[in-house]
């Protein structure tokens, strides 16, 4: 079970606006005492993306990227990120904010003949 510290983490969001989302019922969540509880599940359910399969839910708990994390990252302009995007770069919006896996981002690439070291992301 994750924490709101873990989900908030995982969108690039804060806590607090992961808590509002909660209380909203735009996210489904276990109150226990004081605290929240979620599942992944749960979590992947509010991204506009397809759900994981078994053998890639490891991948998609890392934690998503906006494009300008992405841009800093590979040292490239944002609007070069969403150039990407329109041109088929695997996106995940999350309450209407654009987030990318770093490993659909990577895979991608790779098919544009982009060549990346590993977990370039970190």
């Amino acid at each position: 079970m994750l924490s709101v510290e873990d989900v908030a983490e995982h969108y690039g969001l804060r806590p607090d606006t992961v808590r509002r989302k909660i209380r909203a019922g735009e996210l489904d969540a276990i109150r226990i005492g004081r605290t929240y509880r979620l599942n992944w599940p749960d979590v992947w359910a509010c991204e506009d993306g397809p759900m994981p399969k078994r053998a890639r839910i490891p991948r998609y708990q890392h934690r998503l990227l906006c494009k300008k994390t992405i841009a800093g990252a590979l040292r490239v302009s944002v609007r070069t990120v969403e150039r990407w995007i329109d041109d088929g770069l695997p996106t995940r919006n999350v309450f209407g904010a654009v987030r990318c896996n770093p490993h659909d981002v990577a895979d991608w690439l790779a098919l544009q003949g982009v060549n990346l070291p590993a977990e370039w992301w970190i």
